[in-house]
């Protein structure tokens, strides 16, 4: 009984959508409950050579279809500093709206926090790209996401397929040469505060460690090495971080020196 009651305690101190030591550059094997919107906004700066900026802003909806089933959508918008032709001196521009479902085939709850839960997803990302900023093509995508919890430690693992069905002539991500992507993915959280979890609904303090990875068959490569911090309250959560290039290879598009991310997601 006494057990019983703890755990109960420490559930109230997570957020409702069991979304805790999600790192915020990957996908996860997280999702809300039937019913729930979690909507998620994320800023990026990504400091190029040459002395070239990206500026990227995402919002994402995510919503509770079942008790293991959601679905998603998410859509880029992108202001370029780049070398002409590319879009340049401020250019505004839509990037690639994604839209995908995700199927929770794995949970195995150890007690009120620890947690072992897998996912796979679906989707396409949509030819709604314009002024330069991705491919004019429907590339439907394929993965899976593993979660794994454990006291103040959590662990995240995703790897991911994209069709890509068109190409560009100016490519800026990888996959804009009309190549297959594999992606993969790798995070790690600690908690860093509170040490346990006491009655009352506190928010959390995470250290994130990522690494990120997008892989073409011809050798185009990006590795990306993200430390972060992340803060998760019982109705919102904030990201912190930056990217910081481990690999990069594919002379047509501008390599990244820096990445500099900031997020919001608010749990209802």
């Amino acid at each position: 009984m006494i057990r019983a009651a703890l755990f109960a305690t420490a559930a109230l101190a997570l957020p409702t959508h069991a979304a805790a030591q999600e790192t915020p550059n990957m996908p996860a094997a997280t999702s809300p409950s039937p019913g729930v919107w979690i909507p998620r906004m994320q800023a990026r700066a990504y400091l190029l050579e040459n002395d070239q900026t990206l500026l990227e802003q995402d919002l994402r909806i995510e919503h509770g279809l079942a008790r293991d089933l959601s679905m998603w959508a998410e859509l880029p918008l992108y202001e370029g500093f780049l070398d002409a032709p590319r879009p340049s001196d401020g250019e505004f521009g839509l990037g690639a709206l994604e839209a995908g479902i995700e199927l929770r085939v794995l949970q195995h709850d150890l007690d009120a926090i620890d947690t072992v839960r897998g996912a796979v997803f679906a989707g396409a990302a949509l030819p709604t790209a314009t002024d330069g900023f991705g491919r004019q093509s429907l590339d439907p995508f394929v993965g899976a996401a593993i979660t794994a919890i454990f006291g103040r430690h959590g662990v995240n693992a995703a790897a991911r397929y994209t069709f890509v069905t068109g190409d560009t002539d100016l490519p800026l991500f990888i996959g804009d040469d009309g190549e297959d992507v594999i992606g993969a993915d790798l995070g790690y959280a600690f908690r860093l505060a509170p040490a346990a979890y006491g009655e009352e609904r506190v928010a959390a303090w995470y250290l994130t460690l990522e690494l990120n990875g997008a892989f073409t068959a011809e050798g185009d490569r990006e590795v990306l090495f993200a430390p972060g911090l992340l803060v998760e309250a019982p109705t919102y959560a904030v990201e912190l971080g930056v990217q910081l290039p481990i690999a990069q290879e594919g002379s047509d598009r501008p390599e990244i020196d820096l990445g500099i991310f900031a997020g919001l997601r608010l749990l209802y």
